[in-house]
């Protein structure tokens, strides 16, 4: 029953990437939705942030960072225990016998990656960094969280990625970036008074 049912999800999913990279590309977009990928790179916008807040915001600096930090480190190594554990192909290597035979096509934008499909990084990091975000900026929790979801479209778009491995990436991102602002919180109270609240602020 549950090999079934997995097996109904996997052909589900395969067939809702098929119908985005196939059909919902534009060459307008193509350029476009390559950049975006890169918002959910850590190593770019991770230090992007950093650098903002450090040069614009009033808050003391090191309660932001720790902040940025807990919220990006603790669902940065969920997924990478995850991704180890499913060890799923990428797209171009499930489908590989499928576009040898000449019955799918897959639009691959960037690079070529073969292994540890999910969940998606770049989705639990824009997720995640929404997160943190939002709590800084409550105002416009709703744009950062907006630009995480397009983060995470990309990464299907851009043919790296089938739509469980950014929806479950998102999830973690999501999830665990909320336990990285408890964990922020509590060594706050101890140690440097803390960021005040999302609610503080709103």
């Amino acid at each position: 029953m549950a090999l079934a049912i997995l097996s109904s999800l996997e052909r589900a999913d395969t067939a809702l990437f098929l119908l985005i990279n196939n059909h919902f590309h534009f060459s307008i977009l193509n350029d476009n939705m390559r950049a975006l990928t890169f918002l959910g790179n850590g190593w770019v916008v991770y230090w992007i942030v950093v650098l903002y807040l450090y040069r614009f915001d009033p808050r003391p600096f090191r309660e932001s960072f720790l902040l940025l930090f807990l919220t990006q480190i603790i669902p940065g190594a969920v997924v990478d225990v995850l991704k180890r554990i499913v060890d799923r192909p990428r797209p171009i290597v499930a489908l590989h016998r499928l576009i040898a035979e000449g019955r799918v096509h897959v639009v691959v934008l960037g690079r070529h990656l073969t292994a540890y499909s999910f969940p998606s990084g770049h989705a639990e990091t824009a997720f995640a960094l929404a997160v943190a975000l939002g709590y800084l900026y409550p105002r416009r929790r709703a744009a950062f969280y907006i630009l995480a979801a397009l983060v995470a479209f990309s990464r299907v778009y851009n043919g790296e990625h089938f739509p469980l491995d950014v929806i479950c990436g998102g999830l973690v991102g999501y999830a665990f970036g909320w336990i990285g602002i408890w964990a922020y919180r509590r060594v706050s109270r101890r140690a440097i008074g803390g960021l005040p609240t999302a609610s503080e602020e709103a």
